[in-house]
């Protein structure tokens, strides 16, 4: 598995998170796939499905060409390609399955080269079977990385690993619903938090705002700790990771009021107030409000309703 491939979803900043692989850079010495034959005149001629070239044959590349495939909207492509992975590597991908009793420690994914690519096509396989409208086998497809692949990563080119299996189980708890976790930044999760709020969606509340803080809560601490202020409009972005899940907090908070879900509502909020003093929330019309400052209106309200 090499240092940078075409992978989606799962990133730590705000921003989408789909990637092109550098074909150059290979970080884990991965093996190559069997080489091509030969044509009759000599030189090295790829192996090909129809119109599908294999190039290279390695795990990368056969993962990277998916990945593309996929976001083109060729799902043939997508599929052949995925299924070749799979195909040429699953039996190292098992080895590397069962030599791991937790996900590889930082500095080591790569060295699971195998696990994580054909975990990563088999993710996508059941990506591809949904889009076919083949909901048993994209199950199946899911639990397969689930069962047999719990922690397997994929590179994420922004300079992080997102864990496949956890992706597959959201896509599972996900599967005839309109709900779409979309490419996992917190930007799109409270966007789409937001969207169902003003929906009266509920669930749908609950759904993208508990995945931006289970996502993003960690990092979100660590940029508060490091501030002893607000930051200032032209540096506001920075603190992506707070501001998003303070707000989501927020939203949350605001859905369960909705609901008359008071206490809940209140804890949600206090949580904005006590962890997050210095989180701001971008509005479009072209500045920032601070998110504690109007959970603390929250918080006041709920309570002179219950007094």
């Amino acid at each position: 598995m090499r240092i940078t491939r075409w992978i989606m979803m799962i990133g730590v900043a705000g921003i989408p998170i789909m990637g092109w692989a550098d074909p150059g850079l290979t970080a884990s010495g991965a093996q190559l796939a069997p080489k091509a034959e030969k044509s009759s005149a000599g030189s090295t001629a790829p192996e090909t499905a129809g119109e599908y070239d294999f190039g290279d044959f390695t795990s990368e590349t056969l993962t990277t060409k998916a990945w593309k495939a996929f976001e083109a909207g060729d799902y043939a492509a997508a599929e052949a390609y995925a299924t070749k992975c799979i195909s040429l590597y699953e039996n190292q991908a098992v080895q590397q399955a069962k030599s791991l009793t937790d996900f590889a420690p930082k500095g080591k994914e790569f060295n699971y080269w195998a696990l994580n690519d054909v975990a990563t096509c088999s993710f996508m396989m059941g990506k591809i079977h949904l889009v076919n409208g083949r909901v048993k086998e994209a199950q199946e497809a899911f639990h397969t990385v689930i069962d047999r692949f719990p922690f397997a990563q994929s590179w994420d080119p922004k300079g992080w690993f997102w864990k496949v299996a956890e992706a597959a189980s959201d896509k599972l708890s996900t599967i005839g619903t309109a709900y779409d976790f979309g490419d996992y930044t917190s930007q799109t999760l409270t966007t789409k938090a937001w969207q169902a709020l003003q929906q009266n969606d509920h669930k749908g509340v609950e759904l993208f705002t508990k995945k931006c803080i289970e996502l993003y809560e960690g990092e979100a601490k660590k940029q508060q700790a490091a501030l002893t202020g607000f930051l200032p409009k032209d540096k506001g972005f920075d603190a992506w990771a707070l501001n998003d899940v303070a707000t989501c907090y927020f939203i949350l908070g605001d859905s369960l009021m909705a609901q008359k879900r008071s206490q809940e509502a209140k804890a949600a909020f206090q949580r904005v107030v006590d962890d997050f003093g210095y989180a701001q929330c971008w509005d479009p019309q072209g500045w920032f409000w601070k998110v504690a400052v109007a959970a603390r209106g929250r918080i006041n309200k709920i309570m002179a309703e219950a007094s």
